[in-house]
C-alpha cells in the first residue's frame, strides 16, 4: 500500500475541498457542560445547568453529524466546555469515528474515565488537546475554582500516558498562573508532552468583561516567549513596531478583517446546533439541524465571506493605524469587549507599543 505524509495528505485535502466548495474542518461544541469554571474561560457564562438542557439530544447529535458527513468535511472536532461531561459522549464519539471522521477531542481530562480510555485506545482521536492551567493545587484551583479539581486532572493526565494516547497540552497564561508557566513547561518536558500556552484572553460571549483583568503585560508575555524560543523579545517587538511605524499605509488599510474569518475552510457549531461565523462572532447563525444543505452552504461560502471583506465605517484609530497589521486585536474581541467591531482594545495597543 501506497503512504503519504500527513501534511501532504492534509493539503491534498483541503484543496479538493475548496474546488468542491465543500468545508474541511467542523468545530462542534458539544456542550458548554463543564466540571470547572475558570475566572478566563469565555463560555463558562453557558455552564448552567439551565442552559445545558437546551442542549441538543443524543439522536439530534448523530443527525447533526450525518450532516456535517455531507458536506464532505473530514476533520471533526469535539470542544466544549468540555464534552467529555456529557453522559452520551462515547456514544457520539464512536459514531463519528464510524462515519471516518478525523476526530479531535479538547477536554480538561478531570472526567476521563477509564471506560473512556479504554475506547480511545482501542479507536484513538487523531489528538486530544488538554488543558493544564496550573503546576501546583493551589494555582491550578485558584483558576478552576473547584476544590479536588487538580488531583482529578493529573489523574487523566496519567491515565492518557501510561495509555500512550495522542496528547497535546496547553495552558492560557493569566495573571493568576503566570508564576508557574516555567513549570508546567519543565513538568511536560520530562514527560515529552507536546505544550503550548497561549495569553490571548477576550471576553465572554455575554459580553463580561472579568477574563480582560486576567491579561498579562507585554514584559510578561515576552517573558514567556523567551521560554520557548519565540522572537517576541522586547528587542525584537521594538524592532516590529518600528518597521510597523515607518512602514506607510496599505491602501488595503480599510478592510477590517485581517484574519482567516469567513475563509470558508470550516464551520462552528455550539451545543443547540447553530452554526456560526467564528468562535467570537456568533451572528449570524443558521439552525444547522433545521436548515437544508443549500441554506448551509450559502452561508458558508457566500454570506460569511461576504462580511469578511466589510470595510470600516467609522473614525475608528484602528483605521488609520501603521500597527494593525501586528495588533492581536480582531473585530470578533473587539465586539464581545466593547459591542463595537470597530473599536480599539486598549490593553492591545499597549501590547504593542502603541500606548
Amino acid at each position: 500500500m501506497k503512504t503519504i505524509q500527513y501534511k501532504n495528505f492534509s493539503l491534498k485535502t483541503h484543496k479538493n475541498n475548496w474546488k468542491a466548495q465543500n468545508p474541511n474542518v467542523c468545530q462542534f461544541e458539544l456542550t458548554f457542560k463543564c466540571g470547572l469554571h475558570c475566572r478566563h474561560c469565555y463560555s463558562d457564562c453557558y455552564n448552567k445547568p439551565s442552559l445545558v438542557k437546551k442542549e441538543l439530544n443524543t439522536s439530534q447529535v448523530k443527525t447533526l453529524i450525518d450532516k456535517v458527513f455531507d458536506l464532505g468535511v473530514l476533520w471533526f472536532c469535539f470542544t466544549g466546555g468540555d464534552p467529555l461531561e456529557r453522559p452520551d459522549f462515547l456514544e457520539l464519539y464512536a459514531y463519528a469515528k464510524e462515519k471516518g471522521f478525523i476526530v479531535t477531542v479538547f477536554t480538561s481530562g478531570i472526567s476521563l474515565t477509564k471506560e473512556i480510555v479504554k475506547v480511545f485506545t482501542k479507536t484513538p482521536p487523531f489528538v486530544i488537546e488538554m488543558t493544564l492551567n496550573g503546576a501546583t493545587k493551589e494555582t491550578y484551583e485558584a483558576v478552576t475554582r473547584v476544590r479536588g479539581s487538580f488531583e482529578k486532572a493529573m489523574r487523566g493526565l496519567e491515565l492518557m500516558l501510561k495509555y500512550k494516547l495522542p496528547l497535546k497540552v496547553k495552558t492560557m497564561a493569566t495573571k493568576q498562573n503566570f508564576k508557574e508557566v516555567l513549570e508546567i513547561k519543565e513538568f511536560l518536558d520530562e514527560r515529552n508532552i507536546m505544550f503550548r500556552p497561549s495569553s490571548l484572553l477576550h471576553a465572554r460571549l455575554n459580553g463580561d468583561k472579568g477574563p480582560c483583568d486576567l491579561r498579562l503585560s507585554k514584559d510578561e508575555i515576552n517573558e514567556i516567549d523567551k521560554m520557548f524560543g519565540v522572537k517576541s523579545s522586547k528587542d525584537d517587538e521594538n524592532h516590529k513596531t518600528k518597521q510597523a511605524k515607518n512602514k506607510p499605509l496599505p491602501k488595503s488599510n480599510n478592510r477590517l478583517f485581517r484574519c482567516a474569518f469567513g475563509s470558508s475552510d470550516g464551520i462552528n457549531i455550539d451545543p443547540y446546533g447553530n452554526m456560526f461565523p467564528c468562535s467570537c462572532i456568533r451572528k449570524p447563525v443558521v439552525n444547522f439541524l433545521n436548515s437544508s444543505p443549500r441554506k448551509i452552504k450559502e452561508a458558508i461560502f457566500k454570506t460569511y465571506p461576504a462580511m469578511a471583506h466589510a470595510e470600516f465605517e467609522t473614525d475608528s484609530k484602528c483605521r488609520s493605524c501603521s500597527y494593525i497589521d501586528i495588533c492581536p486585536k480582531c473585530p470578533g474581541k473587539a465586539l464581545l469587549e466593547t459591542g463595537d467591531m470597530e473599536a480599539r482594545i486598549n490593553d492591545f495597543c499597549k501590547l504593542i507599543g502603541k500606548d
